[in-house]
């Protein structure tokens, strides 16, 4: 499978891509491909002012949205030296390669929880090919996130649901919530599923339930601090 089969194949043959990606494991060109696909775009609207603010108007809306308060000073601090880990959050923070290695490593000991014969380098495979779906989330948005003058998440489900109230609970746990984050845990269902013959479904509905589970503790833990 070609590297350009992979990048249409988690949009348009999720299921043939990720059980290609058991059978015949290829890593190394898919990963540079997920990781230019995310650095290069990334890196071009860090090195403009207009992505130097966006990071240090993340990292305020961090902070208040867990209660904290950031002074004129330290703001005017942050502008002179931007908070760069500030970028690094949601499913950015999926793409470092640390985070893709010990998805690598979860995914195999779930195979072989279930008598799947999964190989380190199959496993990789499966971390590796569905990040690929949110390396193009990254090519898409990082422009849009210029245009918009911020790099706060907008595939979120608060940003798509309408109706939510700023500041609620429902708004706080839908906006940590990512779309896009859904679709990468679909693409590793599938592979666990190759791995293991199991139903997918099971393996989503495991991967569903912890992420909601955070997500929802992020949440209380923001509305608990008051944070706005």
């Amino acid at each position: 499978m070609s590297l350009f089969q992979i990048l249409t194949g988690v949009v348009l043959r999720p299921r043939h891509t990720m059980a290609t990606a058991v059978a015949h494991p290829r890593v190394a060109g898919p990963w540079i491909v997920v990781l230019v696909l995310w650095l290069i775009p990334s890196a071009g609207l860090l090195s403009t002012s207009v992505g130097r603010q966006a990071v240090v108007d993340e990292h305020v809306r961090i902070v208040e949205a867990f209660g904290g308060t950031v002074s004129d000073a330290q703001y005017a601090e942050l502008q002179q030296s931007p908070p760069w880990s500030s970028y690094l959050t949601g499913t950015r923070l999926l793409l470092l390669p640390v985070a893709t290695l010990l998805v690598a490593l979860a995914v195999r000991q779930m195979a072989r929880w279930h008598q799947g014969a999964l190989s380190t380098a199959a496993a990789l495979a499966v971390s590796v090919q569905a990040s690929c779906i949110l390396s193009l989330q990254q090519a898409v948005t990082v422009p849009l996130m210029f245009l918009r003058e911020s790099v706060t998440n907008m595939t979120n489900l608060a940003a798509v649901l309408p109706g939510i109230q700023d500041g609620s609970l429902p708004a706080r746990l839908f906006g940590a919530i990512d779309v896009f984050a859904l679709w990468w845990g679909g693409l590793i269902a599938l592979g666990l599923s190759a791995a293991t013959g199991r139903p997918a479904r099971g393996y989503a509905a495991t991967l569903l339930g912890l992420y909601v589970g955070m997500a929802a503790v992020l949440a209380v833990v923001m509305v608990l601090r008051g944070g706005s």
